[in-house]
């Protein structure tokens, strides 16, 4: 049943009394913040604890009102670095894309530093094609949400451009229009055909990246092209980036789970949060659907002639299952699979740094992942 909160006026009164109840916390977490006893994690800066605490708020509060972003398909601030992009054709959506009432849609996308053409030079190019996070729920690629990891991709990573999409969103309550599953890995296929098909841009000069609910729909691409690549002709990408990926979202509907985990106390990610996500990607589908191995990956690793990095932070939420994540797909003969623990850090950062104050720390996750992509090219 969808809460009263989520309808106005009662989401805009809910939203001025929480931040009034927040504010009157404010002293509290700076008292609290002042000493390293008091923080989080003691190896974290004044700076970093209240940042994670505002972050933890900030989506606890808007999980509650089920905030809900509008996708414009209009270039707003990044005028000429934004594009629209249609659906391939239809027959290169099977299997797990088909969906009854979840058709492949037009959706509009990021580029940064700035647009590629299919006239333009390709011979020295590496592109990342990255899926935001947001447990499907929140996010658009754009400047304002996502321009800081795009320049820590550019500045730190070894790469020359970043396409960023805005996949459709889940929304609650759940219908028939609410873009559950598929929709995200319809929209995340029909990007990376745009850079094959429409700028011929070689598979080998492709990374295909994700962080959060965006790195679970990038190892579900990898799924779909392993299974479905050969007979649609679709090449796999030359590396993945996967950056703290959310590989387990049936656990969302728990929050006993998430309230035992052993990081719960050093991490952002409230389970308002992800039982909202994870709920809304079900749809009318309902929870049982959440065990598809598209969706939930750990226990159903699979081979990839696609490289892959992942991340994760040692004080995160979703650490212990990225690192099984990440081991289960090393034993399948064949993959290439390293797992890179930074440790200390929280969800995310190369995303939400600019709110944590992680930066150091970001850019240094980003420079490894830049040498590995190295030594991939040379191998």
């Amino acid at each position: 049943m969808t809460s009263i909160l989520t309808y106005q006026p009662f989401k805009g009164i809910y939203a001025l009394l929480a931040i009034g109840f927040e504010l009157t916390r404010m002293p509290i977490w700076v008292v609290k913040y002042i000493t390293t006893y008091g923080r989080q994690h003691p190896k974290w800066s004044f700076r970093q604890a209240i940042g994670i605490r505002f972050l933890y708020s900030f989506l606890h509060h808007s999980s509650i009102v089920q905030a809900y972003e509008p996708l414009p398909l209009t270039p707003g601030a990044e005028k000429e670095r934004f594009i629209t992009i249609p659906p391939a054709s239809a027959k290169l959506y099977k299997g797990p894309l088909v969906h009854d009432d979840v058709k492949p849609a037009t959706i509009g996308a990021t580029w940064y530093p700035a647009p590629l053409t299919s006239t333009s030079d390709k011979s020295s190019l590496t592109v990342i094609l990255h899926m935001h996070g947001g447990a499907f729920v929140a996010g658009d690629g754009r400047t304002a949400t996502a321009g800081y990891l795009a320049n820590k991709f550019l500045k730190h990573g070894g790469i020359t451009h970043v396409l960023l999409p805005q996949y459709r969103l889940s929304i609650l309550p759940a219908s028939k229009t609410s873009n559950p599953f598929p929709a995200a890995l319809q929209d995340t296929l029909t990007s990376y055909l745009y850079l094959l098909n429409d700028l011929k841009i070689p598979a080998s000069n492709i990374i295909v990246s994700g962080d959060s609910a965006g790195g679970n729909l990038t190892l579900a691409l990898l799924r779909y092209l392993s299974q479905y690549g050969s007979d649609l002709n679709i090449p796999a990408p030359g590396g993945a980036w996967l950056w703290s990926p959310w590989v387990q979202p049936s656990e969302g509907l728990d929050t006993d789970t998430i309230l035992r985990n052993p990081n719960f106390n050093t991490d952002y990610l409230p389970p308002s949060f992800i039982t909202w996500g994870a709920k809304a990607y079900a749809g009318l589908a309902g929870p049982s659907s959440l065990s598809s191995p598209y969706i939930s990956h750990l226990g159903h690793p699979f081979a990839t002639p696609t490289p892959v990095y992942l991340n994760t932070g040692g004080a995160e939420v979703l650490c212990g299952d990225d690192v099984q994540c990440g081991q289960e797909m090393k034993e399948v003969a064949g993959n290439r699979v390293v797992v890179d623990v930074e440790e200390a850090v929280p969800h995310d950062i190369v995303l939400t740094g600019q709110f944590n104050a992680f930066h150091d720390e970001a850019a240094h996750c980003v420079k490894r992942a830049g040498e590995w992509w190295k030594g991939v090219k040379a191998a």
